[in-house]
């Protein structure tokens, strides 16, 4: 069997080596390939990962024509990919000791999915993503979601192993063009799953980077995740019959998701004069339509109603108040 380690890339030159080389320490002696995909990067990492590849047979590199962000590179790399499993692995993190674990586990069970456990390092230290207890058989992804959706099984794909025929039998593509794509499309694929295999041991390190294009600071995060949390209601309501604990789940994260991002603070993080261009109709009315059936028929919280009902005032608003704001950050951070 072999496998295709999918990597997305957007100007990682000082990070992706150090990706590339974990995953060849782990998969020595094995049949594997590596799908990178960049996405258009202005530094140089297409220089770096071609040098790179000279001395590496399974890199295959692949260019996007235009930057359509993390969700695009990755549908891309699994057109390229030809392994009978995929993964996908950020350019900034790197695959660690249990991984072999875990794909022994996909070979000898076949299944669908194989879930590993995973190291979040940030500032201030490293911690295990892992499950309450440890499940001793293979089970349906609904019954998986069902039992550990509180553990947080839909938060990361790279925590996972996928059959390749089975993600192009469910065809269940990434969101495009839009950062936070991502859980909201592991959850839609973990509950067509009909078998998920779990390796008990650290497989993968996510490092929180802040100057990752997901933490990048720029006002289109704000919609971004907007858009993220109305999917992951509109998910919810799909799954409340079959899988109620994860349809709740989904709808709390999507909720929360929403009323944190649509909050005086956030919207007037960015001063106008460098954002006033995103108030236009392409970005701010489609997601006005979707937060408007969200308020028709779900409660949401007087801000968002305010920001759906009143789109004039917000933008009078943010206006006045982000000059404003942005002179109190600057004078809190020079205190």
């Amino acid at each position: 069997m072999t496998i295709s380690f999918i990597i997305p890339v957007y100007n990682g030159q000082d990070t992706i080596i150090p990706c590339i080389e974990s995953i060849r320490a782990q998969m020595e002696g094995k049949d594997y390939e590596i799908i990178i995909v960049d996405d258009c990067s202005t530094d140089n990492t297409r220089e770096v990962i071609s040098e790179y590849a000279k001395s590496c047979n399974q890199i295959k590199l692949f260019c996007q024509p235009q930057n359509r962000r993390q969700g695009a590179a990755r549908n891309r790399g699994l057109k390229e990919a030809k392994g009978d499993y995929i993964t996908y692995i950020d350019a900034d993190d790197l695959v660690l000791d249990g991984f072999a674990k875990a794909w022994g586990i996909a070979e000898e069970t076949k299944a669908d999915m194989v879930y590993g456990y995973m190291e979040i390092e940030k500032p201030d230290g490293i911690y295990i993503h892992k499950l309450s207890e440890d499940p001793q058989i293979i089970m349906s992804g609904k019954e998986f979601g069902e039992r550990y959706c509180a553990d947080g099984v839909f938060y990361y794909p790279p925590s996972y192993i996928y059959k390749h025929s089975f993600m192009e039998r469910i065809n269940i593509p990434f969101v495009e063009e839009r950062q936070h794509e991502d859980r909201d499309w592991l959850a839609s694929v973990l509950v067509q799953t009909e078998s998920v295999a779990v390796c008990p041991n650290t497989t993968y390190r996510y490092t929180m980077n802040p100057n990752s294009t997901c933490h990048a600071l720029r006002y289109t995060t704000v919609f971004d995740h907007v858009a993220s949390g109305i999917r992951h209601i509109d998910l919810s309501e799909q799954l409340k019959t079959d899988c109620p604990k994860l349809s709740a789940t989904l709808y709390a994260f999507g909720m929360e998701e929403i009323h944190h991002s649509i909050r005086l603070r956030n919207l007037t993080k960015f001063p106008w004069s460098e954002n006033k261009h995103l108030y236009d109709a392409q970005h701010l009315d489609p997601l006005i339509s979707d937060l408007k059936r969200m308020c028709r028929t779900y409660p949401m919280p007087c801000e968002v109603r305010i920001v759906v009902y009143c789109p004039l005032l917000t933008k009078v608003t943010t206006f006045f108040a982000s000059p404003i704001a942005v002179l109190i950050r600057k004078l809190k951070r020079s205190c």
